[in-house]
């Protein structure tokens, strides 16, 4: 691809001497801080601390955000200055409003070239635009945006209509007009006039969004008897002296409401295609490197500039810090040039990051990305390998260790486990090993252990019961399918506080393998384990069957050292022992092999595995007797017998072994670590994730409007972020939660699982679909959740008022004064001091449908909107419509028998 320089957009070359603006200056280069300013034609105004968060359409603005590593600030951060030893890491953002002047773009672009200066070309720069703003600019302002449209600043008419929508990050748009036109079925809407400020509710805005303009409209309005809500469909049901004022800005009989408004959220991307800039004759190209998932040595040249395209957050600059001058101030420019090559929309997000000074969203595209700083803040230690002891009370008590190491106790509790075959469930008796077979799949109900008596410590802990589901690679679809049912019915119906956690083979959790003390066994089909009666040959020291029954022959490769990682799964067939590796054999006997390489952790887990089995002999690499090799020739891959044979066979008498030492191993298992394994038939292969450090835990919230799946990250994110009225995702890496807001919407609470799934499939990082995720409550949060949260407080939510809720006080409150202030309290089919149906959601959600105008309910059925059932138009009627066609309620008229409703219905022609 070739960028011509007629393409760029604020090229450094147009500034032949950088001088920074007096008000950049007076920012201390080592504080912690945040600075808004707006740029006025050729001049920069900084914001007063009052106005942070209010913007205008047709300005730019410049955000200075400076923060320890891993850290983050907002508007309300206080500037403080920290020790030279402490690392800054420094954001500019700068925002265009919708409406904006090619004069003020330019005067911004050359603005933040000053500021990025200033701090020796280090920063990360964004470019944001109004309605398409990058998470970290989110994060800034927790309360909500507001954006007020320049055309009315100077306009002494007070009355203003607004639009509202945004889930977490409530948007407060000023309109320029106050028209029909703006509103639409997802939105809430302010009509402020001299006497009310009405809120009106649009049927598809989410709870969370109708609860915070509520809130929002507080704020605003002092007095809350001036607060009037609207609900969308009800509007005849106003006060009639407040629909009188309404009429006189909105009339009713114009009333149109888009049904389904334009896409307020982005989906979620995670393709990604890497380009190195590079100039042929004075005219840059961009050189797509063959990559498929990234990693940070595609970014192996420090002398340029390379392009990363396609992520959901858009398009990303790297600059390498050999690169020329020019390039580092005019990649911004160079980024929009890209945008414009490839004919992305204007809004396209542009960010420049610079070598060695990455930002924590930039190297999280990147899964192998490590930090070298060793800052523990960066990473999850999914072992407590350097946190001592981590018994069940340290835990409880401890619930950063808890999140750490992803253990919620010690694993001591009581367990069940069963077993789901297509056509049963069977419950596996505790003093039988614990044996998995991929073909199936398992449900295991633990009891968690807290051993004190202090009740906060049971609280810390959070859950009593764990209900974890094992499925193996090989498992049917039927059988995940009931194995899922039976869980999920344990965990929806057991009285005591509970998680779900749902994994796969090769995904299990350290908790989960906590249970086993790193004893599990996973075979890919059914085999005797289990050798009860044996004697030792006092000769050779080889056990003996004394029993006529033969055990099964199989061989298990030992992974992980320590109880909460290890696990042993079986090789089928084993192409060469691995000096890393310890494996244990089962045939007539048992044995236990090391290999000169493994850790002395790694073998005792080895006999451990090798103890459930029954007594077994242990044989060190190059120590092996001739009765070894006799006993696995059979359990090895052909062509490895017959020359491992000959050279074992020597071995023998010679002291030294040329099969464990020939270099040979099996397909896919590499330095120790497996990547795939045949099946018996050879006919399968699947990937084995180690379980690696990652960047810390992540915090999205999620949601589904009209079939599509949104996500919007939370970064520095807090408890008070949690809204019990949606879902969110906190991705830990090891374990994806899914937490479950106590108001959310019924759906929520039912498909939890595909929320997730639809997460794992599109999270913009290298991530599996069949990852582990666990399903948490609010009010059940276990410690290993609350651990990924800096102060975690149980009584946050104790006052919480829900939207519902919030209305129904309204309601009461308005209803007892002269002048209600809701449209709920004497609508024809409510009974004085109730609430519309639309907020009960009662009989068949009636409010819950798209409506249309009568006319066009009215048409021919080839010419209805392709959702609408003939037989059923009248619910896509609105409730006013509905009352002045039929002089009725939607719930009275379903009371009607049959018959009269059809014949209604055909009266009105609506049948």
């Amino acid at each position: 691809m070739e960028i011509s320089v007629k393409e760029m957009e604020a090229n450094s070359n147009s500034i032949s001497d950088i001088k920074v603006d007096a008000s950049f200056r007076k920012i201390p280069k080592n504080a912690i801080c945040f600075h808004i300013w707006k740029i006025d034609e050729d001049r920069l105004e900084a914001e007063p601390k009052s106005q942070y968060g209010v913007f205008i359409d047709d300005c730019a603005y410049i955000i200075y955000a400076a923060s320890p590593i891993g850290g983050y600030v907002n508007q309300y951060t206080i500037t403080r200055e920290v020790k030279s030893s402490c690392t800054v890491e420094r954001f500019i953002h700068f925002w265009l409003g919708e409406h904006v002047s090619e004069q003020k773009r330019s005067n911004v672009a050359h603005k933040i070239q000053e500021l990025d200066s200033y701090f020796n070309n280090t920063a990360t720069e964004y470019r944001e635009t109004q309605a398409n703003e990058s998470p970290r600019f989110l994060s800034y302002f927790k309360a909500g945006i507001t954006i007020k449209t320049g055309l009315l600043l100077n306009s002494p008419d007070a009355n203003r209509l607004y639009q509202l929508y945004g889930r977490h990050f409530l948007r407060c748009i000023e309109m320029k007009s106050i028209s029909w036109e703006y509103f639409g079925a997802d939105y809430v809407m302010f009509l402020q006039t001299s006497q009310h400020l009405y809120v009106w509710i649009g049927r598809s805005s989410s709870n969370i969004e109708r609860r915070n303009a509520i809130e929002l409209a507080n704020i605003l309005r002092a007095n809350s008897d001036d607060i009037m809500i609207v609900d969308d469909g009800y509007e005849q049901s106003m006060p009639e002296k407040q629909k009188r004022e309404w009429n006189s800005f909105l009339p009713l009989n114009q009333r149109v409401v888009c049904q389904s408004s334009s896409a307020i959220e982005k989906t979620v991307c995670n393709k990604m295609k890497i380009y190195k800039c590079c100039y042929r004759n004075n005219r840059l190209h961009l050189d797509q490197l063959d990559v498929v998932i990234p990693t940070k040595e595609d970014l192996n040249d420090s002398s340029t500039v390379f392009v990363l395209d396609g992520t959901s957050q858009g398009v990303w600059l790297w600059v390498g810090n050999q690169a020329p001058h020019q390039e580092k101030t005019g990649a911004l420019g160079n980024g929009r040039a890209f945008v414009k090559k490839k004919k992305y929309p204007y809004n396209t997000p542009v960010i420049r990051v610079t070598e060695s000074h990455e930002p924590m969203e930039f190297m999280r595209l990147f899964p192998s990305w490590h930090s070298d700083s060793g800052d523990s803040q960066f990473t999850l230690k999914p072992s407590p390998t350097v946190l001592g002891k981590f018994d069940s009370l340290t835990l409880c008590q401890r619930p950063k260790m808890a999140a750490d190491t992803q253990l919620i106790d010690d694993g001591t509790g009581e367990r069940k486990v069963f077993r789901i075959l297509k056509d049963q469930v069977i419950e596996i008796t505790a003093n039988k090993p614990t044996v998995f077979i991929t073909t199936s799949s398992y449900i295991v109900q633990y009891t968690v252990v807290c051993n004190s008596m202090n009740t906060s410590d049971s609280e810390s802990v959070g859950v009593k019961q764990v209900i974890f589901q094992w499925n193996g690679v090989e498992a049917s679809a039927d059988v995940t399918n009931k194995a899922e049912k039976f869980a999920k019915n344990l965990f929806e119906n057991v009285a005591q506080k509970n998680m779900f956690v749902q994994m796969n083979e090769y995904d299990e959790t350290p908790h989960f393998l906590q249970l086993f003390e790193g004893k599990l066994i996973i075979l890919h089909s059914e085999k005797e384990v289990f050798l009860q009666t044996k004697k030792s040959n006092s000769n050779n020291n080889i056990n003996v069957l004394e029993n006529v029954q033969k055990p099964d022959h199989f061989i298990l490769k030992i992974f992980g050292d320590a109880t909460y990682n290890a696990k042993a799964i079986e090789v089928l067939p084993l192409n060469s022992l691995n000096s890393k590796d310890c494996y244990v054999v089962q045939n007539e006997y048992v044995w236990v092999w090391c290999g000169q390489s493994s850790t002395g952790d790694a073998r005792e887990v080895a006999k451990k595995v090798g103890s459930v089995l029954g007594e077994n002999s242990l044989v060190m690499e190059n120590k092996e007797p001739r009765e070894f090799w006799l006993s696995v020739g059979n359990l090895m891959s052909q062509t490895l017998i017959v020359n491992g044979l000959n050279n074992c066979n020597s071995a023998a008498s010679n002291g030294s072994n040329g099969c464990a030492s020939s270099g040979l191993s099996p397909p896919g298992i590499t330095n120790g670590s497996l990547s795939g394994i045949a099946t018996a038939s050879g006919s399968m292969q699947y990937l084995q994730i180690t379980h690696k450090s990652r960047w810390q835990a992540q915090l999205f919230l999620v949601w589904t409007q009209r079939g599509k799946f949104f996500s919007q990250e939370i970064m520095g994110y807090e408890q008070s972020d949690l809204s019990p009225e949606s879902v969110y995702i906190l991705d830990a890496g090891i374990l994806t939660y899914v937490w479950l807001g106590k108001y959310c919407t019924a759906i929520e609470k039912e498909k939890y699982l595909n929320l997730a799934q639809h997460y794992l499939e599109t999270v913009p990082m290298a991530r599996r679909p069949n990852s582990a995720v666990a399903i948490i409550r609010q009010h059940d949060e276990p410690n290993i959740f609350k651990g990924f949260f800096d102060t975690w407080n149980y009584k946050h939510w104790q006052n919480y008022v829900n939207y519902i809720t919030k209305r129904q006080i309204m309601a009461t409150v308005s209803c007892d004064v002269e002048t209600p202030l809701t449209n709920g309290c004497n609508g024809s089919n409510i009974s004085f001091n109730k609430l519309p149906p639309a907020l009960l959601n009662n009989q068949k959600d009636f409010d819950r449908h798209q409506k249309y105008p009568i006319t066009v309910l009215q048409q021919e059925i080839e010419f209805l909107p392709p959702e609408i059932n003939p037989l059923k138009r009248e619910v896509h009627l609105t409730h006013d419509d509905f009352v002045s066609l039929f002089h009725m309620s939607f719930w009275e008229f379903d009371e009607l028998p049959a018959w009269k409703q059809q014949e209604l219905k055909k009266k009105h022609k609506l049948f």
